[in-house]
């Protein structure tokens, strides 16, 4: 089994491993795990030399990716080893790729408008109400807290990836892509998003170009959020807990309609390798690891919100304030019932790259937002297939 992660999800996911080991005396699970990015560039290796771990964990477009290129197993073979009955139907729809279930998923999450009550108080600004607020609220509040907020202290932390970009299309009417693999979103939509960024920027709200580089790459204890220097930050809900010590408001993403255009997602998902020799056992661990109340409460919300009904509803009261919080606010998402899109084509993998590369270049006013747009969009097109 391989994953991604830190020191305590390698600990907990090895204490979840032994445990399984126990209840299955007859199988032997071998981990391996390193951080986000040499992960990746390992399953990339062992997939072209078909050398894939058994059960490996996916996340973003790369289902899509490598269910494309035939290195996972469709599911429904080991259907008899791995029970789907406690998970809702568009769960498991987040799993299917072309109507076939190559994933389970781990964890759900969302995007969300993590808000600092700390920081509103201070500067004597009241709290939004999500239920309601557009980006021109958005805009009205970041100004108004950059006139009242100290030196070093900023409105908006900016954020951006490819979820990010799509939910910013989807509001407008436009789908992230078409249905034979090409942008849907327009280069004037995603153009407007970058103005935007550019406009928090030159007014002060938003941190210079050099700053937001350099705080994209800090931890999110060392981000200015996470020290208590930043009021409003988009970012995933599994993640709006580490920010900062004290309790913050997970807000739905400003819109202009109820549904706000934020889908719940799988945040992880886990995968067994086509080429496995081993896929009853594989199957095995991965229901374990979705189905088991005793995994689910050692595992709690590091890979996202339980998916099981019965796990959740085991897990969820042994969450701390902030992860119940999280539970809460996916629960007002499901409740407005967004359609998710279609899983991102095969080529999609880096696109958060892309558009974050094209954005530092606004910010540096190295390109206009239209041209960098442009540009976004014709890079992701050449990169599908």
């Amino acid at each position: 089994m391989s994953w991604w992660g830190n020191d305590n999800r390698a600990k907990t996911t090895l204490e979840v491993i032994k445990n399984f080991e126990q209840e299955n005396p007859g199988i032997k699970v071998n981990p391996e795990y390193s951080e986000f990015g040499a992960y990746w560039d390992k399953l990339a290796t062992q997939v072209a030399a078909g050398t894939t771990p058994d059960v490996m964990t996916m996340a973003g477009s790369y289902p899509v990716e490598y269910s494309s290129r035939g290195a996972l197993l469709d599911l429904t073979k080991v259907s008899e080893e791995l029970d789907t009955s406690e998970f809702a139907p568009e769960i498991l729809d987040l799993g299917k790729i072309d109507g076939t279930q190559y994933s389970i998923t781990a964890g759900t999450n969302s995007l969300t408008m993590v808000l600092d009550p700390v920081v509103f108080e201070a500067a004597g600004v009241p709290l939004p109400d999500d239920n309601t607020w557009t980006w021109d609220d958005y805009d009205r509040i970041a100004k108004e807290l950059k006139g009242k907020l100290p030196a070093g202290t900023f409105a908006v932390q900016p954020f951006i990836n490819d979820v990010t970009i799509a939910t910013w299309a989807r509001q407008g009417g436009e789908t992230p892509f078409t249905d034979d693999g090409k942008v849907g979103m327009s280069a004037n939509r995603v153009a407007a998003w970058f103005q935007k960024q550019l406009d928090l920027q030159e007014s002060g709200a938003a941190p210079s170009a050099a700053q937001n580089v350099e705080n994209a790459a800090a931890t999110t204890e060392q981000s200015l959020l996470g020290q208590g220097k930043a009021a409003m930050s988009i970012t995933w809900s599994n993640q709006a807990r580490s920010y900062v010590g004290h309790n913050v408001i997970m807000a739905k993403l400003p819109s202009e309609s109820e549904k706000s255009g934020a889908w719940l997602r799988s945040s992880m998902e886990y995968t067994i390798s086509a080429k496995t020799k081993h896929p009853k056992a594989a199957a095995k661990l991965v229901n374990y690891l979705v189905n088991s109340p005793e995994a689910g409460k050692l595992i709690k919300s590091d890979r996202g919100m339980p998916t099981s009904k019965a796990v959740r509803a085991e897990v969820v009261p042994t969450l701390n304030d902030n992860q119940k919080a999280e539970a809460a606010y996916l629960d007002r998402l499901a409740e407005l019932k967004v359609t998710a899109p279609k899983p991102f084509p095969p080529g999609t993998a880096t696109m958060t790259a892309m558009v974050q590369r094209h954005l530092t270049d606004v910010l540096f006013e190295r390109q206009t937002p239209e041209n960098a747009a442009q540009a976004f969009i014709d890079e992701v097109n050449s990169s599908t297939r």
